[in-house]
């Protein structure tokens, strides 16, 4: 009777570990929310410019531990549709389009190849790709548990040449203003359980 007890208290032991185990780390696939966006933003000859996006896409598989940090990125694929970049011009939109060439090349992407985390701070490294060309970059992201403890709050900068993706800076109003070659892209992005 005794030797069953003691069976039985170990096999209980050994599921409440296995239990707290499973709570203390687990892996979720996110998605984004629709309060998602993207921002690009620039100079000119004029003033300053900003496209944004407010459908960008995203998949990510992510450990996060009982506290809400987050433990470890598996993998991560964001892409934004570049016509789905809006300005508040619609000439400028036209010719970004065109220097994006986005009849051959329809999205902008990232794909995370590694990540180390700091605190809050995800750094990620992978290979972003802008109208055809590809390069490697590295891109910080902060990133919060929200209050529901289930969602999380991702955003960050980066900074770019247009150049650097053969990608001839638009310029609009007959050519009169021309944009800068500097660009640099934010992002703000609700990360929330993808429950498919």
């Amino acid at each position: 009777m005794r030797k069953k007890l003691v069976k039985n208290a170990l096999v209980l032991s050994a599921g409440i570990l296995i239990g707290l185990q499973q709570q203390v780390i687990a892996q979720t696939n996110y998605k984004q929310s629709p309060e998602s966006y993207i921002t690009i933003a620039g100079t000119s000859t004029l003033h300053e410019w900003t496209m944004s996006s407010s459908s960008p896409q995203l998949v990510a598989a992510i450990e996060t531990g009982a506290e809400g940090g987050v433990k470890e990125v598996k993998s991560l694929v964001l892409m934004v549709q570049s016509q789905s970049l809006k300005s508040a011009n619609k000439g400028m939109d036209k010719n970004a389009y065109s220097a994006l060439k986005v009849d051959k090349y329809k999205s902008i992407s990232f794909s995370m190849s590694s990540s180390a985390i700091q605190n809050n701070v995800i750094k990620c490294l992978g290979d972003l790709n802008i109208a055809g060309v590809t390069k490697q970059v590295s891109v910080d992201a902060t990133c919060t548990m929200k209050g529901d403890k289930s969602s999380l709050l991702c955003t960050g900068s980066k900074a770019l040449k247009m150049s650097d993706y053969k990608v001839e800076a638009p310029s609009f109003m007959f050519g009169t203003v021309r944009t800068g070659d500097e660009i640099t892209i934010s992002f703000n992005i609700e990360l929330i359980p993808n429950k498919k």
